[in-house]
């Protein structure tokens, strides 16, 4: 007798658990989070893991709840307070953080990258003029003007460029020399040198390169320059160029948009300040002349933006009076590491102090000079959530060879599993670069040890999936197709033909067009079959497949 079907389940709604309570602050993070308003700008430094951003997040809190309700200053366009992170990732983070902290739903977005927020200001001054919204060129699309640039001086027009001999023809069409201009031309752009000052530091420091470059930066700002403005669209701007494009229109406010109250912001927390910009300094230097009072919150040896034009020296600088960077700021060192192991700590001093660092370094020893040798600083000792067991130490290991160095890890890797039992989830390999990952990967897993983890992804339009869509786009915008695009889409994902059913097709449409008495080549026999699915479908089956399923695709577009 078939046993009765048991009742579904009951559904049961239940509230999210609340956010975990704030941390609590020690008696400097507390200082620093109730800096006064009237007190000036306000300097806090601190070793990796003495709780800057812990610091930067409560100080913002304070802020918003107090200014909340206060009437604006006089003038209006009172914003209130501003929070500013380097990058997305860690802006997202904080953001996350505020809205838990605050237990509600804003308006606005309080916490932005310098160049969100860069953004957000000219997009409020183009509304205000009755204008589209500025966009941003991406990088792609800044790799698409840099090569059809190279490729017209390559063709021998526009103004002569004299390359060193070390830059060959080869070179300048390679997609890493064209990341290698770009990345030259945003440093230049955030240090605020136009193509004659970048001209003119190649000729004092022998940079011949620099010099050419300057050239081409030129041309470059030409044709950006060309599209900026239709009835559509808005001025097109590069994410280097965008936040002194925002520091300029602050600057002439009142002159450009009349009518119009300039926006204020009373205080602006900044996070990792040592993974700030030059072009970010002067911005602060604008909202700083305007009223704002700044409160940075960064660590001059934990750097990691400087490959993006981070300048740890803005630490130290902070202190100063400088024009670039200075706003004599008062400085508070936080003392007490929250999480970390004495052995790491000192390891870290052994490290940084031999790092040369504008301004103070007495936040280097927090944690070592307070704590005795031996002491547990840990998570776990601290008041931490997560207990860990302690590492067994440091080691420094010099070897002679990629092989040498990585049978070393793999071996130190295995013995951790095998005596202590950890398992292969819990460790970890740190590698200089994406290029280095995969080699690694070989050798760990050549050892026996299974190695997981992918690099940064790529350029999304060099993707193999994506690539031949862009490829047929263009033929289909055009209302034509070239013989190499006809290659690239028949031996993509798209027509799917390897090197030798290639060679097939093309003895079959040199054979037909033999029998008919023809003689045109081969290449513009390839563009025919694949611009007719008629033609396509004749082919005899063995060679039929790919070309009119490229015939197909391009029909569609």
């Amino acid at each position: 007798m078939p046993h009765p079907a048991a009742p579904p389940p009951a559904l049961r709604l239940s509230l999210p658990a609340p956010p975990p309570p704030p941390p609590a602050l020690d008696a400097v993070q507390a200082q620093a989070a109730a800096w006064a308003a009237d007190a000036g700008h306000l300097l806090v430094v601190g070793a990796p893991g003495s709780g800057k951003t812990t610091t930067a997040l409560a100080a913002f809190l304070a802020r918003a709840r107090a200014e909340a309700g206060r009437p604006g200053r006089p003038g209006g366009g009172d914003q209130g307070v501003l929070m500013l992170v380097p990058t997305r990732r860690g802006a997202a983070r904080v953001r996350d953080a505020v809205a838990a902290r605050l237990g509600r739903t804003t308006t606005q977005v309080l916490v932005r990258t310098p160049a969100a927020f860069a953004y957000s200001v000219l997009r409020l001054r183009a509304t205000l003029l009755g204008e589209p919204a500025p966009t941003l060129i991406t990088g792609p699309e800044q790799d698409q003007v840099l090569g059809e640039l190279l490729a017209g001086h390559r063709a021998g027009l526009g103004a002569p460029l004299r390359w060193p001999a070390s830059i060959g023809p080869e070179t300048l069409a390679l997609g890493a020399f064209r990341d290698e201009l770009r990345d030259l031309f945003m440093r230049a752009a955030e240090l605020g040198l136009g193509p004659e000052d970048l001209a003119a530091r190649g000729e004092r420091f022998d940079r011949p390169e620099w010099v050419a470059a300057a050239v081409l930066l030129r041309e470059y700002q030409d044709v950006t320059a060309l599209g900026e403005m239709t009835p559509d669209r808005g001025a097109r701007l590069d994410a280097a160029r965008i936040v002194d494009e925002a520091t300029a229109a602050l600057r002439a406010w009142e002159r450009e948009v009349p009518g119009h109250p300039r926006p204020r912001w009373s205080a602006v927390v900044v996070d990792d300040h040592q993974d700030s910009t030059l072009a970010t300094a002067r911005l602060l230097r604008v909202l700083e002349q305007d009223g704002a009072q700044l409160l940075l919150h960064g660590d001059p040896d934990a750097g990691v933006q400087g490959f993006r034009g981070g300048s740890p020296a803005l630490v130290g600088l902070a202190e100063t009076r400088e024009p670039l960077g200075g706003f004599g700021a008062t400085r508070l060192v936080l003392p007490t590491v929250h999480r970390g192991h004495d052995a790491l700590r000192r390891t870290a001093v052994a490290v940084t102090r031999a790092i040369a660092t504008v301004g103070t370094a007495a936040h280097r020893r927090a944690g070592v000079d307070a704590t005795p040798a031996g002491a547990d600083l840990s998570e776990a000792a601290v008041g931490g959530a997560v207990e860990a067991p302690a590492p067994r130490g440091v080691e420094v290991s010099l070897l002679r060879s990629r092989a040498q160095e990585g049978a070393f890890v793999a071996r130190t890797l295995r013995e951790e599993r095998l005596y202590h039992g950890t398992p292969w989830s819990q460790m970890a390999v740190v590698v200089r670069s994406s290029g280095d990952l995969t080699s690694f990967q070989r050798m760990l897993r050549s050892w026996g040890v299974p190695a997981g983890g992918t690099a940064t992804p790529g350029v999304l339009r060099e993707e193999p999936a994506v690539r031949p869509l862009l490829t047929a786009l263009r033929a289909a915008l055009a209302g034509r197709i070239e013989a190499d695009q006809v290659v690239e889409l028949l031996t993509s994902a798209i027509g799917g033909m390897d090197a030798v059913s290639l060679r097939a097709l093309r003895r079959v449409l040199r054979g037909r067009e033999r029998a008919a008495d023809g003689a045109r080549p081969v290449d513009e026999l390839l563009v025919e079959v694949v611009a007719d699915p008629e033609a396509a479908r004749s082919l005899p089956p063995h060679v039929r497949r790919a070309p009119l399923r490229v015939a197909g695709v391009l029909a569609a577009g």
